[in-house]
């Protein structure tokens, strides 16, 4: 009788897990990156464009990420993503200062809501544009300083903008991003132009250039991602599952399938067996119009941990299976 009353706990547990919500500011940041992209996409080829790539320093100690790389015959673009809201000053120390509001403009008792310092992000990102020329240095993929842009894209309308940060010639205010991803493409003419003009006299990247930047980004990793059930998604490193041997360069993404069902999962219970979870690992650049090819299915107990290390997190997290919807594996 314990048996059959731990099965139907175990039962009623795996098909009605917690939900795991997204906070509403990681969320809009989240969105925004993704819809900036999609109007990339728009004017650029989908192979070059690289996103949330992870750049070794120089002593390749430590990761550093890029938002969104995009790759054209002018050069490389590095470009930071920021959905903010609110009101947005340059600090005496160059930092930058964002005051949150509340819902209707103004704090509590006309004040703002809170006050978020962050460091300058054109700095910042200028660093993080270097270390990925010195990555492409050491990968023998040399350009020149002068082929390497970094742009800070500051997307929501409604974030008012001190002018000695809305004036630096790297920050792409919102009325000016559409103008910005236009100038991405390239004119029929251009291309005509390109093919019978030397990039000695264009000064514009070579076709040669070009095919061998792109090689070099496509092999930097990225993160790996996490969608839990409910909608929240953890950034960072897959570690381990005892159940799951991974290998990274054949499989880009594990789906997991669950028995939401409650009274399936009781007479499953009742029946005698406890509640598992399948996860189909799916190729790497499998995935056709119709279908992504996988090589193969693995069942676990719902309660298997999956360890996964957290961005920013010092300690590794341990996921229960059935806490998760799907992992996407970086190279």
């Amino acid at each position: 009788m314990f048996r059959i009353s731990n099965r139907l706990v175990q039962a009623h547990e795996a098909s009605s897990p917690r939900e795991h919500l997204e906070e509403d500011h990681v969320r809009a940041g989240r969105d925004g990156e993704t819809s900036f992209v999609q109007r990339i996409r728009k004017h650029v080829s989908d192979r070059d464009i690289f996103s949330d790539l992870r750049v070794p320093d120089e002593f390749q100690t430590r990761k550093h990420e890029i938002d969104v790389v995009v790759l054209t015959a002018h050069g490389v673009y590095c470009i930071e993503v920021k959905n903010w809201s609110g009101e947005l000053e340059r600090g005496q120390d160059g930092s930058w200062i964002q005051k949150r509001l509340s819902a209707n403009g103004k704090g509590r008792n006309g004040t703002v809501d809170y006050v978020i310092q962050h460091h300058n992000v054109v700095a910042e990102l200028k660093v993080r544009t270097n270390l990925l020329r010195n990555h492409m240095l050491r990968a023998g993929c040399g350009l020149k300083q002068t082929y390497f842009h970094s742009r800070v894209v500051l997307l929501n309308p409604h974030l008012r903008v001190e002018d000695g940060i809305a004036s630096d010639l790297e920050v792409i205010m919102y009325d000016k991003c559409e103008e910005f991803i236009a100038s991405f493409q390239q004119t029929y003419l251009g291309m005509i132009t390109d093919a019978i003009s030397p990039a000695l006299i264009t000064g514009q990247l070579s076709y040669a250039q070009i095919d061998q930047v792109r090689n070099v980004l496509k092999t930097i990793g990225t993160w790996d991602v996490v969608d839990l059930y409910g909608g929240k998604r953890l950034i960072g490193d897959f570690k381990s599952c005892k159940q799951v041997t991974v290998n990274r360069k054949e499989t880009e993404l594990l789906e997991f399938s669950h028995q939401r069902n409650g009274y399936v999962s009781t007479m499953w219970a009742l029946l005698g067996y406890t509640p598992q979870v399948s996860v189909t690992l799916y190729d790497r650049g499998g995935a056709g119009w119709l279908w992504h090819s996988s090589s193969g299915v693995i069942n676990m107990p719902y309660n298997a941990e999956i360890v996964f290390r957290i961005c920013g997190e010092e300690a590794d997290a341990k996921i229960p299976a059935n806490d998760i919807d799907r992992i996407t594996l970086s190279i």
